[in-house]
């Protein structure tokens, strides 16, 4: 099975504050963050990456130096959680998606800032500590499990027929909406209700309605055509 690494990286680090502020997100969760953090946030609005970190570099090397031992077991703690559950979350993952995982490693950034992304290109996910440290093993393996369907959606499905139909907001859409699996296909998995973005909830129910009613008789492609098919049928998002 693949492995999981855990560490922090300022620069990463400083990529995803930035992205708070300057790049779509459907969740604002980072807006719970701290009033010395969200002056911070203010500071760096619509700066490009250089400027950004000229303010972000040194307020999070200090947040680091002030924070080191707990910041440090973060650290540790993630891959030690998730490596208690990666097989079960892998296998669930591969009988859900009818594919094998796409990548034999995956890397975990931890980051200050309560945004949780990733990234399709380098496979890299973020993620930071919960406030109470009870659900850490909760938070992080709905998380990377929440993640890794996007990765597996994306390696295997983005581009074939038919989520290759549709238009990039239409397949965020889908992609979003599809999670709503993790409340059924992980039962054994420790994870949070995956109740995500408020503007995907509608179709969600669409999808989570259709999969109760025939599931027995089908399966994850069948559920993404029929969510492809229903987003062109209704025009959901369309361009024209």
């Amino acid at each position: 099975m693949p492995e999981i690494f855990s560490s922090y990286n300022i620069e990463k680090d400083a990529w995803n504050w930035r992205c708070a502020m300057n790049a779509f997100t459907n969740g604002r969760s980072y807006e719970k963050m701290s009033s010395e953090d969200l002056n911070i946030l203010s500071q760096i609005k619509w700066l490009s990456q250089e400027e950004a970190n000229k303010i972000l570099i040194p307020y999070l090397e200090k947040k680091y130096e002030d924070n080191h031992d707990e910041i440090d077991d973060a650290v540790k703690q993630i891959k030690i959680k998730l490596d208690m559950q990666k097989d079960q979350i892998f296998e669930l993952m591969e009988k859900l998606t009818k594919r094998p995982i796409f990548n034999e490693n995956f890397q975990i950034r931890y980051t200050t800032c309560k945004r949780w992304p990733y990234v399709r290109k380098t496979w890299e996910i973020w993620t930071f500590d919960p406030p109470e440290k009870t659900w850490r093993l909760r938070a992080w393996s709905w998380g990377f499990t929440h993640e890794l369907l996007h990765f597996q959606t994306h390696k295997y499905y983005q581009n074939e027929y038919p989520m290759n139909q549709l238009n990039h907001p239409q397949f965020n859409l889908i992609k979003e909406s599809l999670t709503f699996l993790l409340n059924h296909e992980f039962p054994w998995v420790n994870l949070s209700t995956d109740r995500w973005y408020p503007n995907h909830q509608e179709f969600r129910k669409v999808l989570e309605d259709y999969r109760l009613s025939c599931w027995d008789k089908k399966d994850f492609e069948d559920l993404i055509k029929f969510g492809c098919d229903y987003i062109l049928e209704h025009n959901i998002l369309s361009e024209e």
